[in-house]
Parts: structure tokens; sequence; C-alpha cells
């Protein structure tokens, strides 16, 4: 994907003389050479580019810009020397990663972004991604015929996690490791029956989080659980979690007062507070 008009192109200078291995086309400029400024003075992260002879080639990501559009997500970190890294998620898995100038020059898709990972957004809705060896393939045509090859992509990157959308209902989690985050319920919400045939209401958000509330036959709580983080609360356990009456519309309110969830060994809790609305018809 290209990214918005207006970027400047620019080239620079490489980290090392070229390989006679690996052949670098004109038309795709490199990042700068490692050691351009040391980690800590970059803004929104670090990004390492090697390629396949073994140049390590290191940049600053300055700026992050974060977008939404339903449940796709777009981060654009823009790089030193007018360069740009890009990265699509839905529902929390990686679409698109690609890095380039005024064009894609190198990018992956879908399941061949490995390596990348989000961790929870912390309460003000930032969150650090990590690229660990993604491969990228060459994507921009080679002057000389020659095909430059793939470069693997190392990143430690920032940028806020809940943007493009209001967040008028939501959950605030506080792990018993002392980190906490915000359950926005970007995703909507679902009903399904478990395998016992009972109710299942699932809450998702746009980071792939889902908060999933069992009932029996008579519309009483029965648990509530995260899955992803493997945690979840049973019957009497359940405290402070209740559905309001429904509206008009058949809407309801899911309000969790200090409702603790636990895991199956009992060594990792999440304490949940706030409110979650349940569509009617």
């Amino acid at each position: 994907m290209a990214p918005p008009p207006g970027d400047t192109a620019a080239s620079l200078p490489a980290a090392a003389p070229s390989s006679p291995a690996v052949a670098t086309p004109p038309t795709v400029t490199p990042p700068p050479a490692a050691g351009s400024r040391s980690a800590a003075a970059c803004r929104d992260g670090e990004i390492e580019l090697r390629d396949l002879a073994g140049r390590v080639q290191r940049v600053c990501a300055d700026t992050a810009l974060a977008g939404q559009n339903g449940s796709r997500r777009r981060y654009r970190f823009a790089v030193d020397g007018g360069a740009y890294l890009l990265i699509d998620t839905t529902d929390g898995r990686p679409q698109r990663v690609e890095w380039g100038h005024q064009s894609p020059e190198y990018g992956c898709d879908g399941a061949a972004c490995s390596g990348l990972a989000f961790a929870r957004p912390d309460f003000n809705g930032r969150q650090a991604i990590t690229l660990d060896d993604t491969r990228l393939e060459r994507e921009a045509p080679a002057d000389d015929g020659q095909d430059a090859g793939p470069l693997l992509l190392r990143a430690r990157l920032g940028a806020l996690g809940h943007v493009g959308a209001a967040c008028d209902t939501g959950v605030t989690v506080n792990f018993s490791d002392n980190s906490y985050t915000r359950f926005c319920a970007f995703g909507g919400n679902g009903y399904a029956q478990g395998e016992d045939g009972l109710p299942v209401y699932s809450f998702s958000d746009i980071d792939g989080g889902l908060i999933q509330v069992r009932t029996d036959r008579a519309g009483q709580i029965t648990g509530v659980a995260m899955p992803a983080d493997g945690l979840r609360c049973v019957v009497a356990a359940c405290t402070g979690v209740s559905f309001s009456p429904p509206d008009a519309r058949g809407a309801r309110v899911l309000a969790l007062i200090g409702t603790t969830l636990r895991s199956a060994d009992g060594s990792r809790a999440a304490t949940l507070n706030g409110q979650l609305l349940l569509n009617g018809d």
C-alpha cells in the first residue's frame, strides 16, 4: 500500500559497501547506517533491517500515526530519511507490513507477516508493538534486473492503540501483575449457544480481546471469562456482575463492579470494572 501523498523520498547512504551476493537496485533506498542515532534518542521506537548478506542498518521511528476504519487498524511510522513503516491489522491479526519511501519497496501479507506481536494497551491506550525477524519480500522492480532479496525486520515500537472510535462504554481491567488496560467493545457483541445449550454472550474489542458471559436458562449469570488470558469466574465467585433490564429495543447493559477473574491454578487474576452494551434487536 502506498503511503499518503506528500511524503518525501530521500536517498540515504548504505551502512556498508554492497555485497556481491545481494544486489541493491538504485530505486530502493535502504535505511541509514547503524549508529546514526542511539535507541534512547528515538521518539517512537527503533527499527533494524538485515539483508541476506548480513548487513544491519538501524533507524528511528520518530512519528507514529494510527487510524481506524471499522475493524481495520493502520499504524504508520515516519522513519529517518523519509522512509515509512506501515502495519495493517484486523481484529488484532496482521494483514500487511510494508517498508518503503514514496511507494512500497518491501512487504508481507497476512500469515506471512510472522513475528509481529502487540502488547496489551495500557490505560491511556498506548501499545507496544514488536516485530521479530519479520520477513519482507522485495516488491519494487529493480532497474538492473537483479533481485535484492528479502529483508528481515526487527522493531520495538510504541503507538496509541484505541484510536478512531469513542469508548462510551468499556471496562477497566486491572491485572494481578499490576498492569492494566481498557477494554473497549469496538467489535460489538454476539450471542451463541454453548456446548451445554445455554446462552453465551461475547464482547470483542479491536485488539482481538474477548469477554464472554454465560447464563442459565432463567437468564442468571453463571460465568464470566477472558479466554485469551485464561481467566474466568463461575457461579458464586462471579460477584459484582449483572445485566440491566432490557430497554424498549431490547438492549441491556452488562455491569461489572469489582468482578474478579482467576486462572485455573489461581496464580493470576484480573479485576473488571465498567459497563458493556448488549445490543437488542
